[in-house]
């Protein structure tokens, strides 16, 4: 039992002992995919929770060149003012018109602010600018 086979032998000299530098390379790597994961995480958890954002919540046509759009602005210091754009896009998706518009400061986190669009051709769709809002001063 206590001898070693010529397949033992043969496995020892293929896969040999680790050596100190193994150990070292081995935690290094898993300190950098721990400051990886770390990093990911921060940085999605200050994505999730903008200073500021908006949604088109709905928009009706008034006309082939006119539309109101209602769009909802979430901030999470009311008493800044944002300021946010949008576009209308036709059927064929080309832009047939922008608008930028600024919400002054108030009380509430939620804003609803309806805006009105002049457009150059009939508009299907109003969608938010990326980035939809800015802080402003």
């Amino acid at each position: 039992m206590g001898s070693v086979t010529e397949a033992e032998a043969r496995i020892a000299a293929r896969y040999p002992k680790r050596s100190p530098l193994d150990y070292v390379l081995g935690i290094g790597a898993t300190l950098a995919l721990v400051g990886a994961i770390a990093l990911v995480l921060i940085n999605g958890l200050e994505r999730a929770n903008p200073p500021v954002a908006a949604m088109v919540r709905g928009f009706q046509v008034i006309s082939p060149t006119e539309m109101i759009a209602e769009v909802v602005v979430q901030r999470s210091d009311p008493s800044v003012t944002v300021e946010c754009g949008l576009y209308a896009q036709a059927e064929s998706y080309e832009k047939v018109a922008e608008r930028s518009f600024t919400v002054g400061p108030g009380t509430e986190k939620l804003t609803t602010v309806k805006v009105e669009v002049r457009t150059v051709k009939e508009a299907t769709t109003v969608v938010m600018e990326e980035p939809a809002c800015v802080l402003k001063g």
